[in-house]
């Protein structure tokens, strides 16, 4: 249960490097990101933005893992 957020943090950390290829090969397209409502784009994430959030998001869980692993090994 304490290495998740590790796993999980490197996995973001690698989805957000290799965003474009995996929904390339997966055949989705940068418009997944955007809420669409009748063929109009309500909002829309630029790829970029979203591969900052996951990096970032990933990077944190890498540290709340890390320091939970921490933890632990002091016990």
């Amino acid at each position: 249960m304490n290495n998740s957020f590790v796993i999980w943090g490197t996995v973001l950390l690698i989805l957000s490097l290799f965003l474009h290829p995996l929904l390339a090969i997966v055949g989705l397209d940068e418009s997944l990101f955007g809420l669409h409502l009748q063929g109009e784009t309500l909002f829309s994430l630029s790829p970029f933005l979203v591969r900052i959030i996951l990096a970032v998001i990933g990077i944190i869980m890498l540290i709340i893992g890390g320091m939970q692993v921490a933890k632990q090994k002091n016990k």
